[in-house]
């Protein structure tokens, strides 16, 4: 593992329910935790055990005739991960890499997937009541995959996205 390298969490896939369903996720009313990054202006949020890792974007291996969020493979410990820009896949500008630029290892049953995000801002544990579901947003590619909203404190606000759905759909 390089220097630059951060498990978040455990190697093996954890079967658990999607963050869309606060009360599923965690019983007896714990905390809820999310992984927040941002894209742009604007902070995310996603179920931190769907992160198993986090890594500074190695080089890329640009893969020709592939959708334009494909930003190619990289190499992790020997194996070859499927490089997403989020922004992309979002409708938003594509990703400017720099020195906070970030690959979120994902944890899912599938192909090994990375997201390339702009910075990991921290990991936020909240109250399931803290948690605002079904938010009423208007229709876009950047809301339809948003399951809610954290509000930390008055001027703060967090989206968070359904990112097995996002991958579902970008993989298919």
């Amino acid at each position: 593992m390089t220097d630059d390298a951060i498990v978040i969490a455990p190697a093996a896939p954890l079967h658990r329910p999607a963050a869309a369903d606060p009360n599923a996720v965690v019983p007896g009313g714990a905390a809820l935790e999310f992984l927040c990054f941002t894209l742009g202006r604007e902070e995310f949020g996603i179920d931190l055990h769907l992160v198993k890792q986090i890594v500074s974007p190695p080089p890329i291996t640009f893969v020709p005739r592939t959708r334009s969020y494909f930003l190619g493979v990289i190499s992790v410990r020997g194996s070859v991960v499927t490089l997403i820009d989020l922004r992309q896949l979002l409708g938003l500008d594509p990703a400017v890499r720099d020195k906070a630029s970030r690959i979120l290892l994902l944890n899912i049953d599938r192909e090994p997937v990375g997201l390339m995000v702009d910075r990991v801002t921290q990991v936020r544990r909240v109250a399931p009541n803290d948690f605002e579901t079904n938010p009423i947003l208007e229709e876009n590619p950047a809301t339809a995959h948003v399951v809610g909203i954290l509000r930390p404190n008055r001027s703060e606000q967090i989206t968070v996205i359904d990112l097995r759905d996002i991958i579902e759909e970008a993989l298919r």
